[in-house]
């Protein structure tokens, strides 16, 4: 269960839409947030330094005010270097269950501190991470709706790789009262035909029906998809069709090929789907 998250915080208007979606995150449990700032600073003097993160951490804790009136218990960490490998460093000092970060989505090149980053974050770090794309945020006078409804209408795309296994672990610890249905979907490879479809799709059917019973051991809802094709377009699909309030997908797959595509799906989902993705290393 997600009891504590990190939260980079940059100490822009995106953030604080961040920080509104963060106020949801009761319902998935959370109690503690830790807000990670990283400075650039190299060139500069210690002195120098110590009087900047004075500085920044006065802003955040102002700025984070809503965190702590939702009632989360806040916690401001900074480090200097580099923002990807500094963040994943307060997320794995801090002890915290998964990070939660805003993106810019798809087609914007930036260089802004949360945007580009927290993909990197998404791929690099050992813990889950949970994004949300900041337009999306601007679609709702509340974006902690984002947030509380997460696990209501969840899909979970599986290709039975051990990281698939620990995503839909992942799913199963979001409180119970949180979670509504979740969609277990396979995309079988669009190159099949004849004898070797048949086998891919039983053998589909069979791990499917394992991770349902899982699933319902928990007292969940559980459904299988099975479909064929190409994945990101098809999980997509599914996800508009079934209006799924959240996805839960795997980064890494069971070789060097498959880890690549999996990656690459994962970031597809998270730039155009209209729900947070948590993606689970």
């Amino acid at each position: 269960m997600f009891r504590s998250v990190m939260i980079p915080a940059d100490l822009t208007a995106e953030c604080d839409l961040l920080f509104r979606f963060a106020c949801g995150l009761t319902e998935l449990g959370v109690k503690r947030v830790v807000l990670g700032h990283v400075i650039e600073a190299s060139g500069m003097e210690g002195p120098v330094i110590a009087a900047q993160i004075d500085k920044v951490r006065d802003q955040i804790r102002k700025t984070s005010r809503p965190l702590s009136d939702c009632g989360l218990d806040v916690e401001v960490r900074i480090g200097t270097g580099d923002p990807t490998h500094g963040l994943i460093g307060i997320a794995t000092e801090a002890h915290v269950d998964a990070v939660i970060a805003g993106t810019h989505g798809a087609g914007i090149i930036t260089k802004l501190f949360v945007g580009s980053v927290s993909e990197q974050i998404a791929v690099e770090a050992n813990v889950p991470t949970m994004l949300i794309r900041y337009d999306l945020l601007r679609t709702k006078d509340d974006p902690a709706e984002f947030a509380r409804s997460f696990g209501r209408s969840l899909l979970l795309p599986t290709d039975f790789s051990a990281s698939s296994v620990r995503a839909l672990m992942a799913a199963l610890e979001l409180p119970p009262r949180a979670i509504g249905t979740i969609y277990l979907m396979h995309i079988l490879d669009k190159s099949l035909s004849g004898d070797k479809l048949q086998k891919a799709e039983h053998g589909a059917e069979f791990q499917l029906a394992n991770q349902r019973k899982m699933v319902e051991e928990q007292k969940l809802s559980a459904r299988c998809v099975i479909k064929q094709g190409e994945s990101k377009r098809l999980v997509l699909q599914e996800a508009d069709q079934r209006r799924v309030t959240g996805i839960i997908v795997g980064t890494r797959g069971q070789n060097a090929l498959q880890e690549a595509m999996v990656g690459s799906t994962s970031m597809t989902l998270v730039r155009q789907a209209s729900c947070p993705v948590l993606i689970v290393p």
